[in-house]
């Protein structure tokens, strides 16, 4: 076996690559993930730099779906339900957040990472459960690798859609499944960049583009608001696995906070209760709830999957606006998959290979996951349900139920509480997670199936 070359960011972070962490609302953009291997403090982030970190998980795809999602759940359920879910999955992250670093501190490690903390605690549950230890390990491995994935295929849609509406309007007729194919070949261009240095300039383009088109969309949606009347307050139960899936979708943001509380100057800032985590994301929430809750008022019962595909059709303003997020959702696709990436490629593939063949299987790698995110955008070109599902099967697991299974074994030694109160809090959070995850995912896979089946019927 010869020598392996580890990639590593060893120069120091400048102020733009730091404040590029929370590119999008995820499970930690590659930015985010390489900021933390930076363990010195003096140059690390400051609170502020941390606090717009923080902010820039606001701004996202799954924000332009928050509309759509109050209309499965109704302005009344969905205004209350967007900070009663977000509350409680950021209660969760402080948990979680509480015991990775107690564990770096008990194991003298200052970088531990999601898999390891889950690993580790399952060590000090009780013994009979820890033969669990590796296969939860690789399960949080398998969870990040499928949400990023996930993403990357809800953003194919997304900028297919975007160009076939322009497409309809100045060129010609096409299916969207054909841009789908088409961008195939632009997006493995971009893929096959392995330094992430070099993908800084398309995350600073991406942010421009993603602030300046939701100012403009908030300009059209406070414009000549309808009555309020006809809005229903309260949908049907069966609506809401949609409406979770959805805001889970949106706002988790672990892999970005974890990766500030190892990058900040002072990291005991980000906790507590108004630390740097909770004033931000009490405006993210906000922000969230606000623009769904008036996303639907402004288009009622018309709200689409995407609040882009409400506007205007023939104002260049807003056909402007559908080019901006696509551009920008383009060069937010090799952040997102760089994730993917790094954790079959560095955890699996590379420890097994010979330097002499490693760099053309990495290339492989790269274009088969751009192949199959495409592949799976044909089959299923659902913007919102896509996006449903994947915060449905992937958040769920990641932000409630392996945090409440984290908090459990860590404190089966310790104490549960007065009335084990923080038992049955861990067990609140695995039940949460296990109804609104599977009903989501049930109800998701059921109507992509039904509207878009793998064998058609004949008819």
């Amino acid at each position: 076996m010869g020598n392996k070359k580890r990639r590593r960011l060893d120069q120091k972070l400048s102020l733009h690559q730091r404040l590029l962490g929370g590119v999008q609302n995820s499970f930690g953009s590659p930015l985010a993930n390489e900021a933390r291997l930076s363990s010195n403090r003096v140059n690390g982030m400051s609170d502020l730099e941390a606090f717009i970190n923080v902010l820039k998980c606001g701004f996202g795809t799954g924000c332009l779906a928050m509309p759509h999602a109050f209309l499965y759940s109704g302005w009344l359920v969905g205004l209350i339900g967007t900070f009663a879910l977000s509350s409680f999955m950021l209660y969760a992250m402080h948990i979680l957040l509480h015991h990775i670093n107690n564990l770096g501190i008990q194991h003298k490690m200052p970088m531990i990472s999601y898999r390891k903390a889950v690993e580790l605690a399952i060590m000090k549950g009780p013994r009979k459960f820890h033969f669990l230890s590796k296969p939860f390990g690789y399960l949080v491995d398998v969870l990040l690798c499928a949400y990023h994935f996930g993403v990357d295929c809800v953003y194919v849609v997304f900028i297919a859609k975007s160009l076939k509406h322009l497409g309809d309007m100045y060129l010609w007729f096409w299916d969207e499944r054909l841009y789908m194919a088409l961008i195939a070949s632009p997006l493995i261009l971009t893929f096959l960049i392995r330094d992430l240095k070099s993908l800084v300039p398309f995350a600073i383009i991406s942010n421009i583009l993603l602030l300046t088109g939701y100012g403009v969309i908030l300009k059209y949606l406070f414009r000549d608001l309808p009555e309020f009347e006809p809005l229903h307050a309260i949908q049907p139960l069966r609506n809401f696995p949609i409406f979770f899936g959805t805001v889970l979708f949106s706002i988790e943001s672990l892999g970005v906070i974890l990766s500030l509380s190892r990058s900040m100057r002072k990291p005991e800032n980000l906790m507590g209760t108004c630390g740097i985590l909770n004033q931000g994301m009490i405006v993210v929430i906000s922000f969230y709830a606000i623009f769904g809750f008036i996303g639907y008022w402004r288009y009622g019962q018309n709200t689409a999957n995407s609040i882009l595909q409400n506007l205007p059709q023939e104002e260049f303003l807003s056909q402007l606006v559908t080019g901006m997020f696509a551009l920008a959702i383009f060069f937010s696709y090799a952040l997102q998959g760089y994730v993917t990436v790094s954790i079959i490629w560095r955890n699996y593939l590379e420890p097994e290979l010979e330097d002499t063949y490693s760099r053309a299987v990495e290339f492989l790698l790269r274009i088969a996951l751009v192949i199959a995110s495409v592949l799976v955008a044909i089959q299923y070109p659902d913007f919102g349900l896509l996006l449903s599902f994947v915060g449905s099967f992937c958040l769920a697991q990641l932000g409630l139920i392996l945090p409440g299974i984290v908090d459990i074994c860590l404190r089966y030694e310790q104490d549960y509480g007065p009335g084990r109160i923080f038992l049955l809090r861990s067990l609140l959070f695995i039940c949460m997670g296990l109804a609104g995850g599977v009903a989501g995912t049930v109800v998701s896979l059921r109507t992509l199936y039904a509207r878009y089946p793998v064998v058609r019927k004949k008819v």
